[in-house]
């Protein structure tokens, strides 16, 4: 039977949600990913990449991102958030710190793909 999970934010990142939880904070789950960014340092994805199967979503609660779509870049900020559909190449570019971000991406898996 399926039991309910509920913890605190932790001080670090970590997986909250997803096929194989990083520690006792998170739960298993194999439809959802969610993962917590709580830093204070700045970091980039290396290039450009689309998910096969499954949708994204950032959701920034503290700090801002630099996100590029379709060669176009958008900041966003604190309550903000946005969305890649499966397929869309996409890529985080900048990210300010202190940063506080959840990443959903549904279904739960690792369909990333690159040009």
């Amino acid at each position: 039977m399926a039991r309910f999970h509920r913890r605190k934010l932790p001080d670090h990142s970590t997986l909250l949600a997803g096929p194989v939880p990083r520690d006792e904070i998170g739960f298993q789950s194999d439809r959802l990913q969610i993962w917590y960014n709580h830093t204070n340092k700045a970091w980039a994805d290396v290039r450009p990449h689309a998910h096969q199967e499954s949708d994204e979503c950032f959701i920034v609660l503290q700090g801002s991102i630099v996100v590029e779509v379709e060669g176009e870049r958008f900041t966003i900020g604190p309550r903000e958030f946005c969305c890649f559909p499966r397929g869309l190449y996409h890529q985080v570019i900048e990210v300010h710190p202190p940063v506080e971000t959840l990443m959903l991406r549904a279904p739960a898996g690792n369909d990333k793909i690159y040009p």
